[in-house]
């Protein structure tokens, strides 16, 4: 992880992902080898394939990268660095976990390039059964089963029993609050109405994404080199917050206005689904009467046409939200910026977290502003 004269900013993520992402991916990889050879049943062991797959597609990995950079920018023993990954690996298995519920929950079809695992599931299991859901249902208890693993991988790391104590008391925070942002979310998607001056979009990517991507990994990277929460904790927040926020809208601009080879997704799908995302918040913000009234018919369509689709996008550009969600994104860079000069952490991880938010700046130049 050392410089080099012609850096750019993404660079030190770049190396450090490269370094520690087949780690990662390794722990997962080898877990379920064992799984599916030791596995009582066929249709587990081919279950526990799916599951292995869908955890190794492609992605950033952001979160187990996070703890580890909070691990060993605070001085964590380098020597336990493989049981310290094991804890980092179940971060990415518990995402998985979510995508699958997140996926059902949405009807999306895709995810992470591939199809979705409910979806995978009907196609292997669905002549089996009369009931129209079985896919469905499937996935959901998958998802159990990843979070049963997790929590395995967990109890088999060599670690202090007390550390592990806790890490496990943020392992569970983590889970719960972002079990409440992603209610939130359920109860804000196809809003059925909205009072004028309500404004629960950043209250939900608090909850579901700030916490969950970027505070809650440094604070168990922080605590697994034996320190309290205590001493950096006010520290973590006011950087990890506002790149968490950040790190939303950069998600929801690409989730409207992307390209799949970059979401891994439909760019029509936060639109179709009705999600109340800070550009959705936006155009609401800056309408009345009859025209909001009209923007909500429109938005709240449960099947919406090519042509409605066009139309939301279209005011979100018109009515300046994309630009004034561009410029929440600015500040709130800037905030995080200025939240990691005061992180107690080492300048090898700060340089990359710094690159970590010069990544989460990046949006492409596809997409249009409202003069175009």
């Amino acid at each position: 992880m050392k410089k080099t004269g012609n850096d750019n900013p993404n660079e030190p993520f770049k190396r450090f992902s490269s370094e520690f992402i087949p780690l990662v991916d390794g722990v997962i990889r080898d877990f379920y080898d064992e799984k599916i050879k030791s596995a009582g049943y066929p249709f587990m062991a081919d279950m526990y394939r799916d599951i292995a797959e869908y955890c190794a597609r492609q992605g950033k990995r952001i979160r187990p990268l996070v703890l580890l950079l909070s691990y060993f920018g605070y001085g964590g023993d380098r020597d336990n660095t493989g049981e310290i990954i094991k804890c980092a690996a179940v971060l990415e298995m518990m995402h998985a976990f979510l995508l699958i519920q997140d996926d059902i929950i949405d009807r999306s079809e895709m995810r992470r390039g591939g199809r979705a695992l409910h979806l995978i599931a009907a196609d292997k299991y669905s002549r089996g059964s009369a009931g129209g859901t079985v896919g469905s249902d499937i996935a959901l208890i998958l998802a159990d089963v990843l979070f049963s693993n997790s929590l395995e991988i967990i109890s088999s790391a060599r670690i202090d029993p007390e550390i592990k104590n806790n890490f496990m008391a943020i392992f569970s925070r983590t889970y719960e609050m972002t079990a409440w942002g992603q209610i939130l979310d359920s109860m804000y998607s196809m809003p059925g109405y909205l009072r004028e001056g309500e404004n629960p979009a950043e209250d939900i990517s608090t909850l579901k994404t700030a916490y969950y991507t970027i505070f809650y990994p440094m604070l168990m990277g922080y605590v697994l080199t034996g320190r309290t929460i205590e001493e950096e904790s006010d520290r973590i927040e006011a950087f990890s917050l506002p790149l968490g926020l950040a790190f939303q809208i950069r998600d929801d601009i690409l989730g409207t206005f992307g390209q799949v080879q970059e979401t891994g997704k439909s760019a029509d799908s936060d639109i179709e689904e009705g999600k109340l995302t800070c550009l959705i918040q936006g155009v609401l913000d800056s309408m009345h009467d009859a025209e909001r009234e009209e923007f909500l018919s429109v938005f709240m369509k449960r099947d919406k046409s090519d042509t409605d689709v066009d139309f939301v996008r279209r005011k979100i550009i018109d009515t300046g939200s994309l630009d004034k969600t561009r410029a929440r994104h600015t500040e709130l860079l800037e905030q995080s910026t200025a939240g990691l000069a005061g992180l107690q952490i080492n300048d090898e991880s700060r340089d990359v977290l710094m690159s970590i938010i010069s990544l989460v700046g990046t949006v492409q130049p596809f997409i249009p502003r409202a003069n175009d």
